[in-house]
This record gives structure tokens, sequence and C-alpha cells, in this order.
């Protein structure tokens, strides 16, 4: 899929499913373009180090992993307020958002569906402002809305009938913490505890997740923490580093399980006097936004 490093901006941006990293040889072609000139003879004398052995899981970490796995597949339906917060080391600036987000798992006949809609803003020292923005995929369609300028846009993700995996983490851009198989997090991550601090959520456990060193150019984060609650086991905080040093966090807040979702949700209605843009597949390529 190409415009994947794009697809990893987004993820990064919703937060939600977010900082599960997806994605991206972002920013490659530039350091290729900014690379210096090689030494003459440097490429017959490069040697290749060999790969180091991978350390074993803790146990109780791929337990961790597993119970997170199970939680996926025992909730049809999980729906959450979010605090998404963004802090940019090297710019000393920092923006946060408030929302909510719906996620509806994938069945025999329909993809996995999910909804964010961020309903605030604040960046750094300013005032707290409404500015909403919606993200809705319906199994086919991403719809990307945003209200205060008044833009709706589409984006084809799937040909009509095609059946995709564009939660699952290592498949497509927009792997969710909500269900993910514990083999594909240890295919890209290493995985260990967390200390734990007075700070951390109540009732959780908390783990850190590593890029894998051969997986780090296909990655936009350098590591994940994660705190899932000891009884739902669901991801209840997140927070990532990538690459340009931003931090971000996202907490997850009145947590519902197995409650109706419509169908509704997942899709955002045409609105009167706004721009419409539609983006659909060409050649099986997705123009990500």
């Amino acid at each position: 899929m190409t415009g994947k490093a794009a697809w990893t901006a987004w993820v990064g941006l919703v937060g939600v499913a977010l900082v599960w990293a997806g994605g991206a040889r972002g920013g490659e072609a530039v350091r290729e373009k900014n690379a210096k000139p090689q030494a003459a003879g440097a490429a017959r004398t490069q040697t290749t180090a060999p790969a180091k052995p991978q350390a074993a899981t803790d146990p109780a970490v791929v337990k961790i992993l597993r119970d997170l796995e199970k939680a996926g597949q025992k909730y049809g339906t999980i729906r959450a307020d979010i605090d998404y917060n963004v802090r940019m080391r090297t710019l000393g600036d920092s923006e946060d958002r408030t929302g909510w987000v719906a996620y509806r798992k994938s069945d025999e006949k329909t993809p996995a569906h999910f909804r964010v809609t961020f309903e605030t803003l604040k960046q750094g020292a300013g005032k707290k402002l409404r500015d909403v923005v919606d993200y809705a995929f319906d199994g086919q369609w991403l719809t990307v809305a945003k209200h205060r300028i008044k833009t709706m846009t589409l984006y084809q993700l799937a040909a009509e009938g095609q059946r995709i995996e564009p939660l699952r983490i290592g498949k497509g851009p927009f792997p969710l913490p909500f269900g993910q198989k514990a083999d594909d997090v240890l295919k890209y991550f290493t995985a260990t505890r967390r200390r734990s601090f007075g700070t951390d959520p109540k009732n959780s456990t908390g783990i850190r997740l590593t890029v894998r060193p051969e997986r780090a150019k296909e990655m936009s984060v350098q590591r994940l923490d994660m705190w899932i609650d000891r009884t739902t086991h669901l991801p209840v905080k997140l927070k990532s580093r990538d690459k340009s040093r931003n931090d971000t966090t996202v907490t997850f807040k009145n947590i519902q399980t197995n409650k109706a979702v419509p169908a509704s949700v997942f899709r955002i209605p045409r609105k009167l006097g706004w721009e419409t843009i539609r983006r659909p597949l060409e050649a099986g390529r997705v123009a990500a936004p």
C-alpha cells in the first residue's frame, strides 16, 4: 500500500489507533537524498552484522498480551471517552483534545468498524476551543469530517465486496489497541513489564513495547507504554514516543463494552453547504489523508 507513512501520521493524530504504530518508511527518501557520499571502496568492505538472537519474553508479559487478545474477541463493541495529548518536545509545544471512540469487531460477514470523534482542542497555553473532527470507517470508506472548515473527505480503503484487515497491526493503517494478536505484537515489539508508579491508572498493569531493530524502518514510533486493566484486560492508557521525540498519550475513560452501537455511528452523513471530496481506489492504491 502506498502512502503508508501518511497513514501512520494519521494514526498518530487520531491517537486511538494510535500508537500501535503502524507503518512507515516516512522520510526515508529524504534521508537517502541527504546522506553523505560513501567513501570509495566502502561498499566492498561493508558487512552486515549478524542478527542478535531474540531474548525470550517474560511469560507473565506474554500472558498479559494473550489476555488482551482474548478481550478483543470477547467484546463485540467498545465505546469510551478519550483524552488525547501530544507533547512536541523539540518545539516545546503541546496539543490536547477530548472526544470519544467506538469500535465494533469484525464477524464472518462484516469487517471491523470504528469511529473517533474529537470535540475540543487546546494548543499550548491557549484556551480550550470547540473543534470537532470526525473519523469514521464503515468497512469500505474512511470519512474525515472537519467541522470548523466544513470539509468532508472520503477515502476508499476497500473495493466493493472486498474484505480487508485495516485494524490489524502489520496488516493495515489503523491498528487499534483492541483485539491485537499477541504473536503480531511480539513480531514487531519486544515486550517487558513497566515499573509501577503512584500515577498509574487504578487496577492496571503496565507493559513497555519497544520496536525491534529489524522493524525500525517500518515503524513511526520507537516505543509504546500500555496500561491494561486487570479486570477487563482492556487498555486504559497508552503513551508512545515517535522518531521526532513527540510523546503522545491517550487515556480511555468511561469504557463500555458489548453495548449496542448503531451502524449509523460509523457513517457520517453528507452536510449541506460543506465541501465533499471523494478519493476512490486507483489501481489498488489508497490516497492517504
